[in-house]
């Protein structure tokens, strides 16, 4: 379950305990509150809204916290091992992938074309094997020290913890960061974990164990949790993801242990860890449900007596499943289950990992013809105005035009996904009680301009009910942002020039913005007569007095199509009639468009 409050998404857990506890967690500052199973919904939020002081308050310390900047793996970077810096140098390998220690130096050798995720992973890697040799060191020394001893351990790069300890089955995890950490940090981390077998809380007991056995564990602790953190990007995790992450982790842990049953009783070895590493190959192959490849990582040891304390390398899996688009993720399903590389990559996606589709610029023509021949094919034939009201209707959309409903005159049209109101403060957009599939027009913003911008703003609207509803719908289901999940708001001027800076939503404008004219004027029966009005205004692409007809064929043609005469002239050339292109005097276009670059 999902709270929002004061625009903070609040995670609850429902426990078998006797009171409830707020949490604000590393590293992104998250909010968790966990409650008795017993306790209503109501109290819950309530209990929320009383501790928002002390949540905002805990959240900022997070966000200020020091870390370091993003690695490309690139030569100047800096890294530290062992608390001490040295300077990457990268060297192009195609043969061979080597990291080597070199005075202050670190050369890492790897192809020229690998990716930041798979220099990355190779690193880490070189990470694990020193960390492991130092713990393989240090961890009889406390053993000896304490008379306390783990059944097994492992290490595995954490955002969160430096360490865990699985007191019932004497299991120790180590954070991979600590190969940046001074060596002492790591006898502090190993002493800390190996207590916590003899005492699970942080109670007088435990402190005691601690000051008898490491007289300055505080120092050395104040000098772990003070020194900066990795680079974390709450991002990296897409929302489809967490989604999966939260609400369908049991389900893929099982299919995954039934998949690798007889290979664990082979190798007499147990999976002590499955995590989902990401969500890749996410398409839409029939409208209602979608597909995506959910790649997940296993972590194997050994189940051998405790000297050998061997452990086997992770295991990468992909699961494909299938969902149901609804408010819930509903008709779950894992299709099927095979072996991948550590490095997969996300590939050609259809969508991005918050289920906004990917359109390259150079696949508009096909995405119109798809839409075109879902509910108007007579278009991709013929030479004909696309009636884009009807199709409107067709979709299940009920057009409003007559009522004004932004003061700002700052936007022309909300389409509704559900039922609800949208009311904003200093442009008094109020829409009141509206039904599921209602678009809103302003008409003061097309009148202004031409009858061909309704067309237009209406083909904007129905292109966003065809293409993205799921980002909202899952936007719904994390509860972000209620009005995201609720209604789709089209700004007059709307996206970023810069691709890079873009959110999802301004991607979604963008994509509408575009695909308007390609929809409205089909390429193949377009053509078709653009050249049969070219032979009837008797224009010849070679004479300057050809102006004038010029401007009469494109305002015809902008008439014929229900279009604006810019955006039929801009039309044209795109269709490869580059006669148009000197010709000037025309209404700027009703849509401000954004830079050619693609999602």
């Amino acid at each position: 379950m999902r709270l929002v409050v004061s625009g903070i998404p609040i995670e609850v857990q429902k426990k078998n305990i006797k009171n409830m506890h707020l949490q604000v967690k590393p590293p992104d500052g998250h909010v968790v509150i966990s409650a008795p199973l017993s306790m209503n919904d109501k109290a819950i939020e309530m209990y929320a809204r009383t501790n928002l002081s002390w949540v905002k308050k805990q959240m900022g310390r997070f966000q200020e916290q020091p870390r370091s900047a993003k690695r490309q793996y690139v030569s100047g970077e800096t890294m530290y091992i062992w608390g001490k810096q040295y300077f990457l140098t990268f060297i192009s390998d195609a043969q061979k992938n080597s990291f080597e220690i070199v005075g202050n130096k670190v050369f890492l050798r790897m192809r020229e074309e690998s990716s930041v995720k798979q220099r990355e992973s190779y690193v880490r890697e070189q990470y694990r094997m020193m960390l492991k040799g130092e713990i393989e060191r240090l961890l009889p020394k406390w053993e000896q020290i304490t008379g306390l001893s783990c059944e097994s351990w492992q290490t595995k790069y954490m955002v969160t913890r430096w360490g865990t300890c699985n007191t019932e089955k004497k299991r120790l995890w180590f954070n991979l960061q600590l190969i940046q950490k001074p060596v002492e940090c790591l006898e502090y981390v190993i002493l800390h974990e190996l207590i916590h077998l003899r005492e699970r809380t942080h109670n007088e007991v435990f402190t005691a164990y601690m000051d008898l056995y490491m007289q300055n564990w505080r120092e050395i602790r104040k000098q772990l949790n003070d020194s900066m953190l990795d680079f974390y990007d709450a991002q990296d995790e897409s929302p489809l993801q967490k989604l999966i992450d939260q609400g369908r982790y049991g389900e893929i842990r099982d299919a995954v242990l039934r998949y690798l049953e007889g290979e664990l009783k082979q190798k007499e070895a147990m999976l002590s860890d499955i995590k989902i590493r990401n969500v890749v190959h996410i398409e839409q192959p029939e409208e209602g449900y979608i597909c995506f490849d959910v790649i997940v990582s296993c972590d194997m040891e050994s189940s051998a007596s405790k000297p050998d304390r061997m452990s086997f390398p992770e295991k990468w899996l992909r699961l494909h499943c299938q969902v149901l688009l609804g408010i819930e993720l509903t008709g779950f399903q894992i299709v099927a289950i095979t072996e991948c590389g550590q490095t997969e990559e996300a590939g050609s996606e259809k969508f991005t990992g918050e289920l906004v589709p990917v359109i390259p610029e150079g696949s508009f023509e096909e995405e119109a013809a798809r839409f075109l021949e879902k509910y108007y094919p007579k278009a991709l034939e013929e030479a004909v105005p696309v009636p884009i009201r009807q199709i409107a209707e067709r979709m299940g959309l009920t057009i409003i035009e007559r009522e004004l409903f932004s003061d700002g005159l700052d936007a022309f049209g909300v389409l509704f996904l559900e039922d609800g109101t949208v009311q904003e403060g200093k442009k008094n957009m109020i829409i009141r009680n509206a039904r599921r599939g209602m678009m809103f027009l302003d008409p003061r913003y097309y009148c202004e301009r031409t009858l061909g911008n309704a067309n237009e703003m209406v083909a904007h609207e129905c292109f966003h009910w065809y293409r993205h509803q799921p980002y909202h719908l899952l936007m719904k289901m994390l509860g972000i942002r209620d009005d995201l999940g609720r209604a789709i708001r089209c700004p007059v001027d709307s996206g970023h020039s810069d691709a890079e800076t873009r959110s999802s939503f301004d991607w979604m404008e963008w994509q509408a913005n575009r695909m308007v004219p390609y929809i409205l004027m089909p390429a193949k029966t377009a053509t078709r007569k653009i050249e049969e009005m070219l032979r009837g205004y008797h224009i010849c692409l070679d004479d300057p007095e050809s102006q004038s007809r010029m401007e009469e064929l494109i305002s015809e043609l902008a008439k014929f199509y229900g279009l604006s005469k810019q955006a039929a002239k801009t039309r044209m050339s795109e269709l490869g009639f580059p006669c148009v292109d000197d010709v000037s005097g025309y209404v700027p276009g009703w849509r401000k468009d954004c830079s050619e670059a693609e999602l």
